[in-house]
């Protein structure tokens, strides 16, 4: 249970600390602690990826501990400092006899934590009495298993956080596992200190040059190597012997799927699921304009009408209104986007010559296309067009179809696309769904026939 979740413990006494970093220590469990210094700024990457976060109720000397509104608002502002946007879900233990200030504190982080960082906010908020597990006095253990239990008790009171810190359990066997499995090409006889890491080199620019070929390893070594390794980790984490042993684990998180009164999810909701799955943001990963399935925001010298008409031969109205079917009066309300698309090996070996991207349109979800004919029926969109699934960004209030004409296509060399500005990247199974209609309609096969 406590191989993957992180813990972190904040505390202000020293003594305290340690007593509880040595009883974290003894029940097995990995964790950090912090000294707190209300005049020294926090370390933030000792946060990020805490799944159990431990925060004495009173950090701050010389303040009343009746004082609860300013003992929680610096709880506060340590969440909203410190928690990372891409960290992960985390509960909150206060250190308190009083069951109760764990209710009250839920209820003041609710009404006053940032409402532009979600992330902040814990899953759960629970109390633990620190006199039970350490004396306070001296600084001594006194029930380290008791400890033990009952943080599994706190997890276990949502079985959706416990099977997901679980999973991130598993995650973590799987990527031990394959590094096991990697290490284990060394040779026996060069398991030595002095000979082991060029043992290791050799075995991982063999796999870096099959992966990208050997002049194009140096530009990138980590990704070449990573796209032979995930493979092999996914494969792993899908068929680890620890998926039995948790089944009913998951049973207990996963229960609403045959549920008739399970709602739909709304096209916002739907948005920021596919968004998960199939859209990597730059918060998460750096972007480039050339780099496989990136989404950029069409340059201004390119979206101007002689421009336009040179590359396509087509102005913007037209490519608009007759090519993507948007009425005139929504063409502000659309977004053109220029997807960059191609052979991923080509992309993997950074092949020279000029990159192919698509001319592409996000088009919100409320914006009526132009497809009926004169009597008012529905006509089917271009055999040219594919279309996401709805997607919601962060920084958009409204859902969106990105929407891609096979048929315009340009090319560019990388660095006349250093320039532009990245909105996002298609992940894979979605890239390859465009790049696989794409193909499919320029190479349809046409015959002439009669009757």
């Amino acid at each position: 249970m406590f191989a993957a979740p992180r813990f972190l413990a904040v505390d202000d006494k020293p003594k305290h600390l340690e007593a509880i970093l040595e009883t974290f220590q003894r029940i097995g469990a990995p964790c950090m602690g912090i000294c707190f210094d209300p005049s020294e700024p926090l370390e933030k990457t000792v946060f990020r990826g805490v799944r159990a976060l431990f925060l004495d109720l009173h950090l701050i000397s010389g303040v009343k501990t009746t004082d609860d509104k300013q003992h929680f608002a610096n709880i506060a502002s340590i969440l909203e400092d410190n928690i990372s946007e891409i960290g992960g879900p985390f509960i909150l233990i206060l250190w308190t006899e009083h069951a109760h200030m764990a209710v009250a504190l839920t209820t003041y982080l609710e009404q006053s934590l940032d409402r532009e960082k979600p992330w902040c906010r814990p899953l759960a908020v629970m109390a633990l009495a620190k006199e039970k597990f350490i004396n306070v006095g001296n600084g001594t253990i006194e029930l380290a298993d008791d400890l033990k239990q009952a943080v599994e008790s706190v997890l276990n009171e949502n079985p959706q956080i416990a099977a997901l810190m679980e999973w991130e359990k598993d995650v973590l066997a799987a990527a031990g596992e394959t590094l096991s499995s990697l290490t284990s090409l060394v040779p026996a006889e060069r398991r030595s200190t002095t000979q082991f890491g060029d043992a290791l080199d050799e075995v991982l620019s063999r796999l870096a040059v099959e992966a990208v070929g050997k002049k194009h390893v140096s530009q990138d070594p980590r990704t070449a190597v990573t796209s032979v390794l995930a493979p092999i980790l996914s494969d792993r984490i899908v068929n680890q012997e620890t998926v039995t042993a948790t089944a009913e684990l998951w049973s207990k998180a996963v229960t609403r799927y045959g549920d008739k009164t399970l709602p739909q999810a709304t096209p916002l909701e739907a948005g920021g699921i596919n968004r998960m799955l199939h859209v990597s943001m730059l918060s998460g990963e750096q972007i480039t304009p050339a780099d496989w399935g990136a989404v950029s925001e069409v340059p201004l010298e390119l979206w101007d009408n002689d421009n336009l008409t040179d590359m396509l031969g087509v102005n913007i109205d037209h490519l608009l209104r007759q090519e993507f079917k948007i009425n005139r009066k929504h063409h502000g309300l659309c977004r053109p986007r220029l997807v960059r698309i191609g052979a991923i090996c080509d992309h993997a070996q950074q092949r020279p010559g000029p990159l192919p991207l698509l001319f592409a349109v996000e088009v919100p979800i409320h914006v009526e296309r132009l497809l009926k004919d004169k009597q008012g029926n529905n006509l089917p969109p271009p055999a040219a067009e594919w279309r996401s699934p709805v997607i919601t960004l962060p920084d958009q209030s409204e859902p969106f179809v990105l929407h891609v004409n096979s048929r315009f296509e340009i090319t560019r060399p990388a660095v006349a696309m250093e320039n532009w500005t990245v909105s996002y990247r298609l992940r894979e199974q979605l890239l390859m769904q465009l790049i696989t209609h794409t193909t499919t309609y320029v190479g349809r096969p046409g015959i002439v026939r009669l009757g």
